[in-house]
């Protein structure tokens, strides 16, 4: 297959971990030269190194302007003066905390790394890309902004901003030739679940085994969705084939936003009926 990326250029945000590494590697197979970053140096240099002269690697953190400014001009000197396109995925987990406990410390660390770094990003990015005619944005939503207490309320609430900022952006911008859309992943099986789980690190692959096995059985499709799942798709939002879409968030789930599998139902009835069975006891 021929590569799509070629002579493009890419600035990827939230990509030494989870599915920003397979974004990148895709990325670099694809024919793609680019830029991304994370907190983490010790990861993200080891993936530069991994993936040649294509990629390199800047240490950002996206909750802060200085940071964001100074990625931006670097990626843009790095990628011969222009970025064709834009990734937005750095995202951390948020913990469950109910309403009456959430802290103004706890609502800001989500507003700052969930939204507003995907607003100040966008702020930095497109003046580079008006001045090379155009380019492509790419938000990291979630299925939580679609479906209400499948995840943390503060993070579904945050990702359901980023979905709405895309479309407000992709009127803005559309007459400059930037076109912006977003993603939103289904429940993909990463190590980010097994710290918000607790798991603790001598049984990390048992409990993504099992994790991988709960999200199989409830997709409508009869598989977990993987890293390679999402890179497909954010290679078709910065190739060519993608030319007249904008405004558009592209659920990538197998189908468990529209409902669960039959063996998942099965379960949800199970449930059901222990509850009754303890309850009438």
């Amino acid at each position: 297959m021929a590569e799509r990326l070629v002579g493009k250029t890419a600035l990827l945000t939230g990509a030494t971990s989870g599915m920003g590494v397979d974004v990148a590697r895709q990325f670099v197979a694809e024919g793609a030269r680019i830029v991304f970053c994370g907190r983490s140096a010790a990861p993200g240099e080891e993936l530069a190194r991994s993936l040649g002269d294509q990629a390199r690697f800047i240490r950002a953190d996206v909750t802060s302007e200085v940071d964001i400014a100074m990625l931006v001009e670097k990626a843009r000197e790095h990628l011969g003066g222009k970025i064709d396109f834009l990734f937005n995925n750095a995202a951390p987990p948020t913990r469950d905390t109910p309403v009456t406990d959430l802290s103004v410390t706890e609502m800001d660390t989500a507003f700052a790394a969930i939204f507003r770094s995907v607003a100040l990003m966008t702020k930095h990015v497109v003046p580079v890309m008006k001045a090379n005619g155009g380019g492509s944005i790419l938000n990291n939503g979630s299925t939580a902004a679609h479906r209400a207490n499948s995840s943390p309320s503060i993070y579904s609430a945050m990702k359901a901003a980023v979905c709405h900022f895309t479309r407000c952006m992709a009127l803005e911008l559309g007459e400059h030739g930037i076109r912006v859309n977003t993603i939103s992943p289904g429940a993909i099986p990463t190590p980010i679940f097994l710290d918000v789980l607790g798991i603790p690190p001598d049984r990390r692959e048992a409990g993504l085994a099992a994790l991988k096995a709960v999200f199989a059985k409830a997709s409508p499709i009869g598989r977990v969705g993987t890293g390679e799942d999402i890179a497909a798709a954010v290679v078709f939002f910065a190739s060519d084939e993608s030319r007249y879409v904008t405004g558009q968030d592209l659920v990538i789930d197998g189908g468990l936003t529209a409902g669960l599998s039959s063996a998942g139902k099965r379960m949800q009835w199970d449930m059901l009926r222990n509850a009754l069975a303890n309850a009438l006891k």
